[in-house]
């Protein structure tokens, strides 16, 4: 019996471990060895930059400010804000921005709240150009960053182009120490996966795709971002994360709000993955074949299996002696190596969340309308512009 047991947690802790460590193994050296083999041509096509807000008083101004600080062409941006019921005087705020800066844009106003896909929707019909960026209102680009996301489009294999995620260069607690290790490895696979073919994944702090491939997105599907990209995929595109596209997303510095953010972005991702499963093994390339099945199984498959993984390691640790000083001792290792430690909590954190989000969307609560963090948002009066670096 003992035998047996062991025999199953093995194998189990292969899947559940042992699967995930092998592919981000493979794609660290692929995407250290790889290039993105596409054109990479200057062009400078009009743009309609939407920025959904609700409630964004505390930032829309620095937003805004930070949008007039690229090195795009001015002239060849309309912005658009589509905001969803403000109570905060985010509506009256941007208008009197734009007055001021000369921006050229609109403000859309919906009169109640119905989630940011809704609104999305609503700036897409009134969008004029050939490029639509989605951005955040609490993000912050590289001054080149646009500008470094259109090249990619001088391929016509390209149909959608997103950013990576920086973190601030010093300070932060041990939350915010856990989020670095965590999107070091979560920008490693998206820019590997985006060198080999596609990336699922989309930031919405900053995505580029033509304006005729998407003209609106599923508002019953939060991560509009990633539907985004799984939808220019199945029209034969490629979706890619550009490594010289860098944007500044502020970070929970509570475990609390980096377990809301985390529980509301897996479940969004997790509704997203669900609705283009049918890309699993549908076409023959490395896409389909590798890439969105693996990271299916990581974000929808590989979840359910921690429970099991974990009642599987207590009762062997609970019934062999042997078994529970040898893993005794590997999780003394773990927990005395920072990397190992901040590794072992992304492991923890990342499979509760994705496991808490799966039942929450079982459920049928599907957070397409949420709380925001505050602590995401700090007044633009007090806030420092953070240092961005690639």
């Amino acid at each position: 019996m003992a035998s047996l047991l062991l025999i199953v947690w093995l194998v189990v802790g292969s899947v559940h471990v042992g699967a995930p460590l092998v592919y981000f193994g493979l794609m660290r050296r692929i995407g250290a060895k790889r290039g993105y083999e596409i054109a990479q041509k200057p062009i400078e096509p009009e743009v309609s930059v939407i920025i959904p807000t609700y409630n964004e008083a505390p930032v829309i101004a620095k937003k805004i400010a930070n949008l007039l600080e690229s090195d795009y062409p001015l002239d060849k941006l309309e912005v658009i804000v589509t905001d969803g019921g403000s109570k905060d005087g985010t509506v009256e705020r941007v208008r009197e921005i734009m007055a001021e800066r000369g921006v050229r844009g609109r403000v859309l106003t919906q009169r109640e709240r119905r989630g940011k896909s809704y609104g999305v929707n609503v700036a897409l019909a009134a969008a004029k150009n050939e490029f639509i960026c989605l951005s955040d209102a609490e993000c912050m680009w590289n001054k080149d960053a646009l500008r470094n996301a259109m090249k990619y489009f001088s391929d016509p294999s390209i149909g959608s182009v997103t950013g990576v995620h920086t973190l601030p260069s010093s300070g932060g607690g041990l939350s915010l120490s856990i989020e670095g290790s965590y999107r070091s490895v979560y920008r490693m696979l998206r820019l590997a996966e985006s060198k080999l073919h596609s990336t699922p994944v989309a930031e919405a702090e900053i995505q580029v795709f033509r304006h005729r491939d998407i003209k609106k997105v599923d508002p019953n599907v939060g991560a509009d971002d990633t539907c985004i990209a799984l939808c220019v995929v199945e029209k034969g595109l490629r979706a890619i994360a550009a490594e010289d596209v860098v944007f500044f997303d502020p970070t929970p510095g509570t475990y609390t709000g980096r377990f809301r953010q985390k529980f509301r972005r897996g479940q969004h991702i997790f509704q997203a993955f669900l609705k283009h499963w049918r890309l699993i093994f549908r076409r023959r390339d490395i896409f389909s074949g590798v890439i969105f099945p693996m990271e299916f199984f990581i974000y929808v498959l590989n979840p359910l299996l921690f429970p099991l993984f974990l009642a599987l390691t207590v009762t062997l640790v609970a019934t062999n002696l042997l078994i529970a000083v040898l893993i005794g001792m590997g999780l003394a290792v773990v927990a005395a190596i920072p990397n190992l430690r901040n590794a072992g909590t992304t492991y923890l954190t990342n499979n509760l969340t994705m496991l808490a989000a799966i039942l929450q969307e079982a459920r049928g609560k599907k957070q397409l309308v949420w709380t925001k963090i505050d602590e995401t948002r700090v007044s633009s009066e007090v806030a420092e512009t953070p240092v961005i670096s690639s």
